[in-house]
């Protein structure tokens, strides 16, 4: 809880200030991006019968682009990691973990991780759209429950190779499973929920930075 606490007072930090507006302008820019697509698209169907039928489709495009806003939130959130993980890492590791060497991963391939995952969650969706159709409710849990999974592992695999070596890693992702998934789950409701999921990369990253050091100073403890 003290994690949760510090990870979401960090949408208001000032010394993030400047990364924080680049990873919510970005997330605006791909929502919107998305949004002028669906109504290029809807615009250019054909006559479906009655003028009046594409008319309702259009005026249906918010709906539905919210819709694919909980849908399309935890790829979007996992592709953000990749993005800003490493600079949120540094500032928060700087500030309240002073003293911890790091080795930041390129560019390349946090990116190449992060469009990996983003694939991933989008596939796991797709494949759970079905019981999300039948079986309401539950479909969602589930859908909730493998995003958190995901999304858990990633994030905190992103943070934790700033300092251990891949074998490392995973032992320590092993031995904390259970925790990393509970933080996976809040990072990936949070992308599922309009407005909330603007935030919820810059959360996720901070949760995870700081549920890894407890963890590493426990194990070393």
């Amino acid at each position: 809880f003290a994690s949760i606490g510090r990870a979401a007072r960090l949408i208001f930090d000032p010394a993030l200030a400047g990364i924080a507006v680049k990873a919510l302008l970005l997330t605006v820019l791909l929502f919107a991006a998305g949004l002028a697509l669906g109504e290029y698209a809807l615009s250019r169907l054909p006559v479906l019968g009655s003028p009046a039928v594409n008319a309702f489709l259009e005026l249906l495009a918010p709906l539905v682009f919210i819709f694919g806003g909980v849908v399309l939130g935890p790829p979007m959130a996992a592709l953000l990691a990749s993005l800003f993980l490493d600079q949120i890492a540094a500032r928060i590791e700087q500030r309240d973990y002073p003293g911890m060497p790091a080795r930041p991963a390129s560019f390349a391939v946090t990116l190449r991780a992060g469009l990996k995952l983003a694939a991933l969650v989008v596939g796991i969706n797709l494949a759970l759209l079905p019981f999300d159709i039948g079986l309401p409710g539950l479909g969602e849990l589930l859908s909730l429950a493998a995003n958190g999974w995901l999304l858990g592992r990633e994030y905190f695999e992103l943070a934790a190779l700033r300092h251990l070596d891949l074998a490392g890693t995973l032992a320590l992702r092993r031995e904390n499973s259970g925790t990393i998934w509970v933080g996976g789950i809040l990072i990936a409701l949070g992308s599922m929920v309009p407005l909330v999921n603007l935030a919820a990369p810059l959360f996720g990253t901070a949760l995870m930075v700081h549920l890894f050091h407890q963890m590493l100073a426990r194990n070393r403890a």
